[in-house]
């Protein structure tokens, strides 16, 4: 079954007059990617479940504590939830709090219910379930086949929007169903949008993009018009079929429902208001598209994020536009397109857009151990100091080639001072890296070959007639080849800068006496890291 619809269902109850108390919000957010036998598996059910979780606890004031989540559950454990999720809106209650619950479902559908992991829970269960619950508002959002089943169950029929804002006095009543699609029509899932193309631009919308007024706050009726727009032109690129939301309100008093709010220090990408077209915004640290934003000229649009790493992607007729925002460690970034790299049509960082700093040199001090055969150390070797320069191309996402040139020396006093052993080393490797993106840093393990040039100055005093007749000097030079593996992270602490730490370890051959030797040397490092090729966006402005 292809994938489904979307249902908001708002339940908006109580005013009594008084002084408006505390609003507690409790959430249960599941999602499924098996369905029935005859369902064909999804791709992001479960993950936009996740994404709205995050998203409700990061913007919607919602405490880790009270927000439940559930991948890939059987009827019988969501069940149990929803017992457990009223439990804790009649503790909140006997408190005198007002509670908004949030429910949240992705994956599989019909008209008889919820597909989950091979069994059924009926839409009428869940329908008795937000009409019963105690809390004074319920805002669910069902993302299923046929779920607009739900919305029809009194036998409504869509009407005209009506303006429903409600915030958190909850000065409203009544019931608000909001359904992506009709009950017999299928919503879709598609790669270029990260998920479900009502889900994705629900999200998007959440996160900021429907806040057309710039207020700083989502409602629900700015989340709805705005995601009920990207569904129609979503849907129409997708396939011949547009997918056309459905809705029915039966809601009596005035007041505003915030969904989300946007944090005046959290991280965001602003579109100001001359930018026109369509931007996918993408997760530098698992590839998925986390936003897709259809702009017009006129006001700007700010989007909410994560703290983390994102490309921006704007394809054009005759080439696509590429950018990368470094929000790791917060703040604004305005996004122009003349700060954007145009890449040819075709091109696989077009597809793909997986990194716009290719090139990174890094420069940081080392020191290493002793060079040791088995258990015992080599004579003459002591530990050492030094600088490393090192070079990193990414040739494919998560794989490049590295090389590196360094030089350690190091010294040690031999029979108690009768002798000094002042080693030098220099090394030159190359390699190949595998990286992997996390939201905040890199991280590495690298291996290859390396050569190594080690010189030794031994300078003993010169004993004659059991006096000391001056200092001696013998010098000695190898060239020895070896392999090396390693480990590190890189932590960007700004739009081209980043701090590199990490280890590696020398595998060396030596021949001692006609024989065959391997030595082996540890080394840690840590150091600053530049990166080049491409543009990011560095203008940065913080929200007053």
């Amino acid at each position: 079954m292809m994938r489904s619809l979307m249902v908001m269902v708002a339940l908006l109850l109580s005013w009594s007059g008084v002084a408006a108390a505390d609003t507690v919000r409790i959430g249960l957010f599941v999602g499924n990617n098996i369905g029935l036998g005859p369902d064909a598996p999804l791709r992001y059910a479960e993950e936009e479940a996740r994404d709205m979780a995050r998203l409700f606890q990061s913007m919607g004031a919602m405490e880790r504590d009270r927000t439940i989540l559930l991948e890939g559950p059987r009827a019988f454990e969501v069940r149990q939830k929803i017992l457990q999720v009223e439990a804790m809106v009649r503790e909140a209650g006997a408190r005198g709090d007002d509670v908004m619950l949030v429910f949240f479902y992705s994956g599989h559908a019909s008209s008889d219910g919820l597909h989950l992991s091979g069994g059924l829970l009926p839409l009428n269960e869940v329908r008795r379930w937000l009409e019963s619950s105690a809390a004074q508002v319920r805002v669910a959002f069902v993302d299923a086949c046929e779920s607009g089943s739900l919305a029809r169950s009194r036998g409504g029929t869509p009407v005209e929007a009506v303006e429903i804002v409600v915030d958190d006095q909850l000065t409203v009543s009544g019931l608000a169903v909001i359904t992506s699609t009709g009950p017999v029509s299928v919503a879709r899932e598609s790669a270029s949008f990260g998920g479900g193309v009502f889900s994705q631009a629900l999200i998007s919308g959440l996160r900021g993009s429907a806040d057309l007024d710039n207020d700083g706050q989502i409602t629900l009726n700015e989340a709805y018009r705005y995601s009920a727009e990207e569904t129609v032109v979503g849907s129409a690129a997708l396939s011949t079929t547009v997918q056309r939301p459905e809705y029915r309100y039966e809601i009596e008093g005035m007041g505003n429902v915030v969904l989300t709010r946007i944090p005046s220090r959290a991280a965001g990408l602003i579109f100001p208001e001359e930018l026109e077209g369509v931007y996918t915004v993408v997760s530098v640290s698992n590839g998925q598209v986390v936003a897709r934003i259809e702009k017009t000229p006129g006001e700007p649009r700010r989007l909410a994020l994560p703290i983390g790493r994102y490309l921006v992607r704007k394809v054009r007729q005759q080439d696509v536009l590429l950018a990368e925002v470094d929000l790791a460690w917060g703040g604004d970034r305005w996004l122009e397109d003349a700060q954007m790299n145009a890449v040819a049509l075709g091109d696989p960082l077009a597809r793909g857009g997986w990194n716009l700093r290719p090139m990174r040199l890094s420069l940081y001090g080392n020191a290493g151990t002793p060079i040791v055969r088995g258990n015992e150390e080599v004579s003459g070797t002591p530990s050492t100091v030094g600088l490393t320069l090192n070079a990193r191309y990414l040739m494919r996402p998560g794989l490049g080639v590295v090389g590196f040139y360094g030089q350690s020396i190091g010294e040690d006093e031999v029979d108690e001072g009768i002798a000094a052993i002042t080693t030098g080393n220099q090394r030159v490797g190359v390699g190949v890296s595998g990286e992997r993106h996390l939201p905040r840093l890199d991280l590495s393990v690298s291996g290859g070959l390396v050569g190594m040039r080690i010189s030794q100055q031994l300078e003993y005093l010169d004993f004659e007639d059991g006096e000391i007749d001056g200092y001696e000097t013998y010098d000695a030079q190898a060239l020895v080849p070896g392999a090396w593996v390693g480990a590190g992270v890189h932590l960007p602490i700004g739009p081209v800068f980043g701090l590199e730490a990490g280890v590696r370890g020398n595998l060396l051959l030596v021949q001692v006496d006609e024989m065959n030797s391997l030595l082996y040397e540890g080394q840690v490092f840590f150091g600053l890291a530049a990166n080049f090729g491409g543009r990011q966006i560095s203008r940065a402005k913080r929200r007053d």
